[in-house]
């Protein structure tokens, strides 16, 4: 591994192997930025990996960047206070096995996205990867259709050549 793909790691994933994921049955959150439903607000999966003290490290699965500059980037575990959780909603999804977490992230590494869009969003890719998830038996239809009102997360509009 060259030094710049070890430092662009780092930067993923800056809590490394010390947090990694386990074979316990966990909850999984939508996690959407913000109190404000309705609001554009960045969304992401998040389940907790490992405890050390008051801070929470959690296993992050969302797009990262910024209109015109999405990512997608797995394994990513970042810390996280008990304190940070009052500035994002949680709707949680239910309780997960890893083979099912697995699933997860095999799903959202399938789910198609446009780096370069100004007009689909983590919010799209979230919805997408949830529709999926329902589609795979992961995720209750009526809890779909919950979070996705509450969050909200939108539909896919297509680009003007027709294509996602």
């Amino acid at each position: 591994m060259s030094n710049g793909t070890r430092r662009l790691a780092a930067m993923i994933n800056p809590s490394g192997d010390a947090f990694p994921d386990d074979d316990s049955t966990k909850l999984i959150e939508l996690q959407a930025a913000g109190r404000c439903p309705g609001a554009a607000r960045h969304v992401l999966l998040r389940w907790t990996n490992g405890q050390n003290g008051h801070v929470s490290y959690t296993q992050l699965i969302h797009l990262i960047g910024g209109q015109g500059n999405y990512a997608f980037y797995t394994p990513q575990v970042q810390p996280h206070s008990e304190a940070s959780r009052q500035f994002s909603t949680f709707y949680p999804l239910g309780y997960y096995t890893r083979a099912q977490r697995d699933q997860i992230i095999a799903l959202a590494q399938s789910i198609p996205f446009d780096r370069n869009s100004h007009v689909n969003n983590c919010c799209v890719w979230m919805r997408d990867l949830l529709r999926a998830m329902v589609a795979y038996g992961l995720l209750r239809k009526d809890i779909f259709d919950r979070v996705v009102a509450a969050t909200p997360l939108e539909r896919l509009v297509p680009r003007s050549d027709g294509t996602a």
